[in-house]
């Protein structure tokens, strides 16, 4: 089922739209700078089930007449708009119950359940109490083994749940019959524990607003993974903000949307980004001359390899930043266009594999003399007086090759593979680097000159 929230003229936001195929299990980080509408977004999304979020959490002031929230589940849709006398947002087509269970919001201080702790328990210690000492409880023995994976070790292992009204309580239980309840954990693990529950109860939506401010680094680093699993099991998709780079370095392409507002049109829009990209824009990378943006590790070893061999010494300080896919990349490019976070554009240029060769580029996009470093090493493997083969290596694909030949074997070292393709492909690279010499070390120089190809295993057009 498509998920779509559109918000207009709220707070920050003049106009956003989020969207998530909730059949898609999985995580989503949303990043961006303060103040860019993380929050705004959430408690959006938290207002089709709690439709006075706004009132609760939020001043009249956040609300203009044109301010509206819809909703879009499926064929059914809610519209929330502005009503004067409540000064926030209604509807007048009530929600319906399935639709709100849709969704489970938890906001950052001090509205979210972390920070606050439930009453029930209070109430209920007599209760709890009493169970305790009569041994009426059980182990979840799968919500241990979710926090031990997550904080590695074994304090865990006398956890016990304690069934209350209305749910559990977690508690931990000594053996003259102590305990201590859930409300008492840690916030970092009392939360922790509540998300595990509503993965698993199969809420399709959860949305957590920074989602790492109850988490040391180590934590959070290894709570991607846990969460990727439990969402495939128990089918939900759980989407959080963060501006945690131990957190964010640990997730996978498509997992990470950068919130970005449009300056001259006030529009925020949400775009896939690489983490380096991220990395990029909000961290920023600062005191260098020159930007080279590419594809992956692999071209990043390499170019830095060629620009040591065929440009040294550069006249300009530089640095090579993988951002991810072509796509990313141009889109990198493009944000920097406007932005000038790296710099001027003339201070940036992006180099792609040779396979992109055949479209058409900008023109401060280039492309290298061979189709990519693996499939290189791969044509590379197969020439009659290559030194490093082994049993099999003739079956595998580029990929698999690769990594037989630098990290399983330990064959070759990521630069010896550098010089082993430059070594083949000598004049192709040394044409080549003529772009990146232009660009690197040549004093008040505003444009390149693109160079033609060389034919090669693959050639290729290095400008377009």
């Amino acid at each position: 089922m498509q998920f779509r929230v559109e918000i207009k003229n709220v707070q920050q936001i003049s106009h956003l739209v989020f969207e998530i195929d909730l059949s898609k299990h999985g995580i989503h980080c949303i990043v961006g700078k303060n103040g860019v509408g993380k929050t705004t977004l959430s408690k959006a999304i938290m207002n089709l089930a709690l439709a006075d979020t706004f009132i609760r959490t939020s001043s009249a002031g956040v609300f203009s007449d044109s301010s509206a929230i819809s909703y879009t589940l499926g064929e059914q849709q809610y519209l929330f708009t502005y009503d004067p006398a409540l000064r926030s947002i209604s509807t007048k087509q009530p929600v319906q119950g399935h639709h709100k269970a849709v969704v489970s919001v938890e906001l950052t201080a001090p509205h979210g359940q972390r920070f606050t702790f439930f009453r029930t328990l209070a109430e209920q210690d007599e209760n709890i109490r009493q169970a305790v000492v009569l041994g009426q409880y059980k182990k979840p023995m799968a919500l241990i083994e979710f926090l031990a994976n997550i904080y590695k070790d074994q304090r865990f292992d006398n956890l016990v749940e304690v069934p209350i009204r209305r749910g559990v309580c977690c508690c931990f239980v000594f053996e003259d019959k102590r305990y201590i309840r859930e409300d008492s954990f840690s916030s970092g693990e009392y939360f922790l524990i509540n998300l595990y529950r509503k993965i698993t109860q199969g809420t399709p939506l959860i949305v957590i607003d920074e989602i790492d401010i109850s988490l040391d680094a180590i934590t959070q680093a290894r709570l991607a993974e846990q969460l990727r699993l439990l969402c495939a099991k128990h089918g939900s998709c759980v989407v959080f903000t963060s501006h945690s780079l131990a957190l964010m370095q640990t997730l996978e392409p498509g997992e990470i949307l950068y919130l970005d507002r449009d300056r001259d049109e006030g529009a925020i829009a949400l775009l896939p980004m690489s983490f380096n990209g991220v990395k990029s824009l909000l961290f920023g990378f600062e005191g260098y001359d020159r930007y080279i943006l590419t594809e992956d590790e692999r071209l990043e070893q390499f170019l830095q390899y060629a620009i040591n061999r065929y440009c040294s010494p550069t006249f300009y300080s530089f640095q090579v930043i993988c951002v991810g896919g072509q796509g990313y990349v141009k889109r990198m490019m493009n944000l920097n266009d406007q932005y000038n976070f790296y710099g001027p554009k003339e201070h940036v240029i992006s180099v792609l594999d040779g396979d992109q060769s055949e479209q058409r580029q900008p023109k401060q996009v280039f492309c290298l003399p061979i189709k990519n470093v693996e499939n290189a090493l791969w044509q590379l493997y197969r020439e009659d007086d290559f030194q490093y083969r082994f049993d099999g290596g003739e079956v595998l694909q580029a990929k698999p090759l690769y990594g037989q030949l630098t990290r399983s074997r330990k064959l070759l070292s990521s630069e010896e593979v550098c010089r082993l393709l430059c070594d083949h492909h000598d004049i192709a690279m040394q044409q080549f680097a003529l772009t990146l010499t232009e660009f690197l070390c040549h004093p008040g120089a505003n444009r390149y000159r693109p160079v033609s190809s060389v034919k090669s295993d693959h050639s290729s057009n290095l400008s377009k």
